[in-house]
């Protein structure tokens, strides 16, 4: 009883504070992916969800695997090798464009961006648009956009801040970020390493070293993984223009070891794969009467390298194997620059561009060892009032491929306005030409056979969406509601299948027609100190089989999220908690007798908990707090091998439930 009423008394206490304090509630978000400048969120045309750097630090996030496990309408998935991957809108990673800054990540594996290998050390804040953008940005965009907002700018002439993590699984993250400015240029540089020793179900939650038995556990479900980051950044600012130049470099380490070989133990075979990334880029704006011309250039390196050791377990002595297959390189680079100048008149704005992307790939899992592909594309739309509060945007996209014919690509947006309510309906028309991974590459590996297929067609879309935004403030604080629904229809949608030639094999095939449809309502109470947010997604991915067999059109699956702020400002004390229901997934599909034979994953729950407490004039942070509270480390996934038997396996889903803590030290 003691301790639930001095949970009282610090609510109570909290929220007579708060009171005080609402213009904290009233802090605008600017957003600028699809935008013609820097906007408010409110009243961009486009439906922007935004994740800041308050809720990156309360959550605890390393990477954006981590932020992203939060968000209704995104489902993360795990590959142990290849990394986290996601689905948006019921479309999959390869649907989804990611950017840094505007510029698109490459090194795609299986189609999907390893999500844990983008590090939030200098993140400012994460901007998502679901559904197609693809004439800002061409192939890939077809479920979503996710462009991650680095820090450019100081307030002050110098800055500073070192992030110190650690959690009881044994990963730890530690990074430091510089800034300094004078007169019109500033300086940024940043770099940071990262550190899982690995986890296995029979890891305790938390273990002290002690002796064991040499190699009795040396093989890990999840593999040890191991990560270097830096990235400078110069900055210009002279009257109407300003020019920026950055460097990115990233290194990564996987090691997969093996079992103890029979008969005496005394060998085993290990995999490492060393991932390398270089980015070099240019950002130039200027500003005229009433127009303004951006310029975005960048040359982006990505390497693979993966080897197979035969490793001595009494000498550890280690030597590559003689094998050629089990020793690769490849190599992916793209060369990419996106202009556009945008006119502003009275109630017309109008933007005209230019998007220029070439990817080469290099390797011998790659067919004729090395091929490329470019896109050319010019683009324009206008933002047109006709009358108050009413805004239209028509848009359109010419493009050029180099081995597709790509179509024209049109999309209309609407916004209007009535009193406290925001009414926002778009059309897009999507396109993806196959990767270059989709059409050249073959990976196989102890763990994955997956052969390249020539003879992809490209994916063609039509996105629909619509959405209904109430908000009201008042004097406490203020209530947000936001609600709708969005379907897409997909001609050719490339998916992994197995072989027709060898069961044991995969390719990509194009599976004909595929459609999204879903609905989602998110609401938002903001009253200081406390910030709740409840999320409830559907949908619904759709039956192939359906149009020959009698099975539904579409397979339906809940999603629910639903987080809780609770923070004294004055004290300061923050806690929080995160949790997200992912619904069971179902699906069909034809059996080796032409029977209908159906495939479940099931349903799972999230939960994070943590505490940050504030000192030295919010100059250092400390947060503590709890991770996978339910301790989900993987769910069944069943499929039904006949009429009366039905075949169990589990996809791995988290590491087991883990306690971090976290120390951020910031100056100016």
């Amino acid at each position: 009883m003691k301790i639930k009423k001095l949970f009282i008394l610090i609510f109570i206490i909290g929220f007579s504070k708060g009171l005080k304090s609402q213009e904290d509630t009233n802090l605008e978000t600017f957003v600028v992916t699809a935008q013609y400048k820097k906007i408010l969120q409110e009243k961009s045309i486009n439906k922007v969800k935004v994740i800041d750097k308050e809720k990156i630090d309360a959550i605890g996030a390393v990477n954006l695997k981590d932020v992203l496990l939060n968000e209704t309408n995104i489902r993360i998935n795990q590959d142990n090798v290849l990394g986290s991957s996601m689905s948006v809108q019921g479309l999959s990673g390869q649907n989804v464009k990611i950017l840094i800054d505007g510029v698109p990540i490459i090194g795609r594996l299986n189609g999907n961006i390893d999500l844990s290998q983008i590090n939030l050390n200098n993140v400012e804040r994460i901007e998502i648009v679901e559904g197609p953008l693809s004439v800002n940005y061409g192939t890939n965009a077809l479920a979503g956009t996710i462009n991650i907002i680095t820090q450019k700018k100081f307030s002050k002439k110098y800055s500073l801040s070192l992030n110190n993590y650690a959690e009881s699984v044994g990963q730890y993250n530690t990074d430091l970020s510089v800034g300094y400015q004078i007169k019109n240029s500033s300086l940024g540089l940043s770099f940071g390493k990262y550190f899982f020793d690995g986890w296995d179900p029979s890891d305790p939650i938390y273990e002290i070293p002690s002796a064991r038995t040499a190699d009795t556990n040396r093989n890990k479900q999840w593999n040890p993984k191991d990560q270097e980051f830096s990235r400078l950044d110069y900055s210009l600012v002279l009257d109407s223009q300003s020019l920026r130049l950055y460097v990115n470099l990233y290194k990564e380490k996987i090691t997969n070891r093996g079992n103890p070989r029979n008969p005496y133990f005394e060998s085993a075979f290990d995999d490492y794969y060393n991932t390398i990334r270089k980015d070099v880029g240019l950002d130039y704006e200027k500003s005229f009467k009433n127009s303004q011309l951006k310029i975005l250039s960048s040359f982006n390196h990505y390497k693979r390298i993966k080897n197979t050791f035969y490793n001595d377990l009494t000498t550890l002595e280690e030597q590559l194997t003689m094998n050629s297959s089990d020793q690769d390189t490849i190599l992916f680079t793209q060369l990419m620059s996106r202009g556009n100048i945008t006119k502003n008149l009275k109630n017309i704005d109008f933007q005209l561009g230019y998007d220029f992307n070439h990817q080469s790939s290099e390797g011998k899992r790659i067919k004729a060892d090395s091929n490329n592909l470019t896109d050319l594309a010019l683009f324009g739309s206008c933002e047109y009032q006709p009358v108050k509060n009413l805004i239209l945007k028509p848009a359109i996209r010419i493009s050029y491929n180099n081995q597709y014919q790509s179509p024209v690509l049109p999309s209309f947006n609407i916004k209007y306005e009535y009193g406290k309510l925001i009414f926002r309906t778009s059309y897009g028309k999507g396109f993806r030409s196959p990767s270059l991974k989709e059409l050249y590459f073959n990976f196989v590996d102890i763990n994955h056979n997956i052969i390249g297929n020539t003879n992809l067609l490209a994916e063609y879309s039509n996105n629909f969406t619509a959405n209904l935004q109430w908000k009201n403030d008042t004097k406490f604080g203020n209530i947000k509601i936001d609600g709708g629904g969005f379907f897409n229809d997909v001609k050719n949608l490339i998916t992994l299948a197995t072989s027709e030639n060898n069961s044991q094999q995969y390719t990509y095939v194009n599976i004909g027609e595929f459609k999204t449809i879903g609905a989602q309502i998110n609401t938002t109470f903001n009253f200081k100190p406390i910030t709740f947010k409840i999320g409830l997604a559907h949908i619904g991915r759709y039956n192939n089989l359906s149009d020959k067999q009698e099975i539904s059109l579409f397979n339906f699956s809940p999603e629910l999220r639903s987080n809780i702020i609770y923070e004294l400002k004055n004290y300061p004390l923050r806690f929080s908690a995160f949790y997200k229901y992912n619904g069971q997934l179902n699906g069909f599909y034809m059996g080796n007798n032409d029977e209908i034979l159906e495939s479940i994953i099931d349903d799972y729950h999230h939960l994070d908990f943590n505490i940050t407490k504030g000192f030295k004039e919010k100059k250092i942070f400390w947060t503590f707090g709890a991770k996978n509270i339910f301790n989900v480390q993987s769910v069944n996934t069943t499929s039904s091998s006949g009429v009366h038997s039905s075949n169990l396996n589990s996809i791995p889903i988290s590491w087991g439930r883990s306690f971090f803590t976290s120390l951020k030290f910031k100056l100016n």
